[in-house]
């Protein structure tokens, strides 16, 4: 129960508190949705073979499936948002872009720390770090 009642609630909050005000409702909520899930989906498919040697529960392709899903779906997002005049960015969106794929870089080596639940700890640090560079 503890993972999946995290992820609801760090959905929710998201939505409630930065959903229309920036882009860090935006960038936390599709890193743990597409980044968290393709990283569980990819891992557990591809991953028995490749585990970091630091944390044996990931592997190397959950962890590109994380990135490469964050990164997507939060430039996805935040283009679509941009295009549709919801949030205007304060930069050229190619800069938003660039700033996006760098969260969700670091977001991807949060994931791996095995000490905290990744389930509020990816969308933490992706919601401060797109309310700080975003």
């Amino acid at each position: 129960l503890g993972g999946p009642f995290f992820y609801v609630l760090v959905l929710l909050a998201s939505v409630l508190a930065f959903w229309r005000d920036g882009y860090a409702g935006i960038i936390a909520s599709s890193t743990l949705a597409a980044g968290d899930g393709l990283a569980d989906l990819v891992g557990r498919r591809f991953g028995e073979s490749n585990k970091w040697f630091f944390n044996k529960d990931k592997s190397i392709a959950g962890s590109l499936a994380f990135f490469v899903g964050a990164s997507s779906c939060s430039v996805a997002l935040a283009w679509w948002f941009a295009y549709t005049g919801t949030l205007i960015p304060s930069m050229e969106f190619a800069d938003v872009a660039v700033r996006i794929i760098g969260i969700s870089a670091i977001s991807a080596i949060v994931e791996l720390i095995p000490i905290v639940d990744d389930n509020w700890s990816v969308p933490l640090t992706a919601a401060i770090l797109a309310a700080e560079l975003l």
